[in-house]
């Protein structure tokens, strides 16, 4: 795929508690390499679990150095363990896009960017970011 030009990719996450209520934030971290000529369907994910008290979250997603692929939205999420994820894709050639989830079992959330173009091929981190309960 030439989404990705390598598939050696680093997970990173926070250094954060997984009960983002006692940290106040939590992160979602992958830094790819990725082209600026995408092939349609392309894509690349990383997940992680974490506990979550319940309350109205801020979350976002973007990619590092692409600030219109920016995405947020405030959120009220129950109690309890979710699996969070997040997916960059190319829905057609040359254009990307970056979808999150939060799913608790009970059906999952959602969090979309536009889609967006790279004007040069190189590595990108795609992050997103729990912040709460607000």
């Amino acid at each position: 795929m030439s989404v990705l030009l390598t598939a050696v990719a680093a997970l990173t996450l926070s250094v954060a508690p997984s009960n983002a209520a006692d940290a106040g934030w939590a992160t979602l971290t992958r830094t790819l390499y990725l082209t600026d000529a995408p092939s349609a369907g392309a894509a690349a994910s990383m997940n992680r679990s974490i506990y979550l008290a319940a309350g109205t979250y801020d979350w976002s997603s973007t990619v590092s150095g692409q600030g219109q692929s920016f995405a947020s939205r405030h959120i009220y999420l129950a109690s309890g363990w979710y699996t969070w994820k997040c997916t960059i894709h190319a829905p057609v050639a040359g254009r990307y896009q970056h979808t999150c989830s939060l799913n608790n079992g009970a059906g999952p959330a959602y969090l979309v960017s536009d889609q967006f173009k790279l004007s040069i091929s190189g590595s990108y981190t795609l992050e997103s970011f729990l912040f709460g309960p607000v």
